[in-house]
């Protein structure tokens, strides 16, 4: 891991946030960027994977402008929120009760990693947040990779991973088996959204850097193992996944904007917070298939 030291370009200020990832950019505007500094930004996305972007003044329909400069906006399948915007909706983070922290407690991942295409990206636009608490946290998939030993990269090159929404809706509690009713609701879900399977091991289709491609939520399973050796192997590499030495934090504001590159980092709320935070998000689609 080499830290990436600070940059100025004819367009941009980039403030590197950690060694492994994560840059905030300073004095833009997003919202009036001329072809330059939008290709200049499209460049840090690729070499911080998460950029942040301080003091935007932005309307929903900004926001999506944003967006669609990096592709097209996804519909999203399980937040309920939308705005008027399409591809806009509020993301809402708040305790159901008062006196104690927030109970939305996602937990690392990436997004859409169940699908055959997986989301390019992400952004998140702060309206109102917490005073304290709330931060992001990211974990970079490339370096959790060239981190792991020679011999161990060369025995997952070949390994197919089984990612399952389901699986991980039941094992964190947000679904269950306890009724009739909630069995036919993840029997709708399992038809919309079968089991996929990912390589352990791919290349991100820009950058052709190497990854680990793991998702600690969503990863179930290694193809072809014993279920005792899938478990223990996936064990290990989620926990080696999310080495603090791989992480950079997002402490937020209002009027922050955040944009990862859904590809190569996964991704957790911190939910250490009693007040409200309220947010505007959109997903980026991708049409890359992982280990083509």
């Amino acid at each position: 891991m080499t830290a990436k030291p600070a940059v100025a370009t004819a367009q941009l200020d980039i403030r590197p946030m950690t060694g492994a990832l994560g840059a905030e950019i300073l004095g833009v505007d997003v919202k009036a960027l001329d072809d330059a500094a939008f290709a200049d930004i499209h460049q840090a996305f690729l070499d911080y994977s998460v950029l942040v972007f301080r003091d935007q003044e932005l309307t929903e329909q900004e926001f999506a402008d944003f967006g669609r400069r990096f592709g097209k906006l996804e519909e999203e399948p399980f937040l309920p929120n939308k705005s008027e915007t399409p591809g806009v909706y509020y993301f809402f983070g708040a305790p159901k009760n008062a006196d104690k922290l927030s109970t939305q407690k996602l937990g690392w991942h990436m997004d859409h990693s169940y699908q055959k295409n997986p989301s390019l990206g992400a952004m998140l636009y702060a309206l109102d947040v917490p005073a304290v608490g709330g931060d992001t946290l990211f974990a970079s998939n490339y370096e959790s990779y060239e981190a792991l030993s020679p011999t161990m990269q060369a025995m997952l090159e070949d390994k197919i991973a089984i990612h399952d929404v389901l699986q991980y809706g039941l094992n964190s509690g947000h679904h269950s088996i306890g009724t009739t009713k909630a069995i036919e609701m993840l029997a709708s879900m399992r038809k919309k959204f079968p089991q996929t399977e990912h390589p352990l091991v791919c290349k991100h289709p820009e950058t052709g850097r190497k990854m680990l491609y793991i998702n600690k939520a969503w990863t179930t399973a290694i193809k072809d193992l014993q279920p005792h050796e899938s478990k223990a192997l996936l064990d290990m590499l989620k926990e080696h996944s999310l080495q603090d030495v791989f992480q950079c934090r997002v402490r937020w504001h209002n009027k922050s904007l955040l944009l990862w590159d859904n590809r190569c980092v996964q991704h957790s709320p911190n939910s250490d917070y009693t007040e409200a935070r309220r947010m505007l998000r959109l997903a980026l689609h991708s049409d890359w298939v992982p280990g083509t």
